[in-house]
């Protein structure tokens, strides 16, 4: 019996692609030249080497870090153009919340410090006798003037958790200059300025938290 016409089209439509023409088709998918994300991680550039000199405050402190909705409750990197409006970097992105590293790294410069009897993350489901609550306000580069500069804001209660006392209430800013512009820059000055905050804050909690 003859195959007609229609059959035989339908059968080379069936054929199998050839191995590098299939290679080529997942290239083209996964290998496209799409926008590139870089990532920047926020570090503790002034992290001491010892404890810090001082009494030991016999109490476990709970360290928790927010940042309020919008602006900075992002992983993406903020600028300024001008000095007044706020922009994201359009490929500049911190490795995680800015907000989660704050909380990350203050726990481990406060623990470093060595004055209170335990630091532990407010969420760990340790009972702690003091709370060190920290809200992100901002985290961004200045660069109406190059090559521009980091401001880092932080607003600061500690509250005595067994009778939910306010035991006193700061906010933290602190800046650094950028060694060159761009997002690399940023992150290399949002370390410094971090690090000069969390030495004024570790500071601030010991004299505030220590018994009267």
């Amino acid at each position: 019996m003859r195959r007609g016409p229609v059959n035989t089209a339908r059968r080379r439509l069936l054929r199998p692609l050839p191995l590098l023409g299939a290679a080529g088709l997942l290239g083209a998918c996964s290998l496209g030249s799409g926008p590139r994300s870089d990532f920047y991680l926020l570090r503790d550039a002034g992290a001491p080497g010892a404890a810090a000199a001082g009494p030991r405050i016999d109490a476990v402190l709970m360290v928790s870090a927010m940042a309020p909705p919008g602006l900075y409750d992002s992983d993406r990197m903020v600028f300024s153009a001008d000095g007044l409006s706020r922009s994201y970097f359009q490929f500049g992105y911190w490795s995680e919340r800015p907000a989660q590293s704050l909380q990350t790294l203050a726990e481990a410069r406060l623990a470093a410090a060595g004055r209170f009897r335990q630091v532990v993350s407010s969420t760990s489901g340790v009972r702690g006798d003091l709370l060190l609550s920290l809200r992100l306000d901002e985290l961004y580069l200045d660069a109406s003037r190059a090559p521009g500069q980091v401001w880092l804001s932080v607003s600061a209660e500690l509250i005595d958790w067994r009778d939910r006392r306010l035991l006193g209430r700061r906010a933290f800013r602190q800046s650094a200059s950028v060694p060159h512009a761009g997002a690399p820059g940023l992150a290399e000055a949002a370390s410094q300025a971090m690090g000069a905050l969390l030495g004024a804050l570790a500071d601030w909690s010991a004299a505030t938290g220590a018994p009267r």
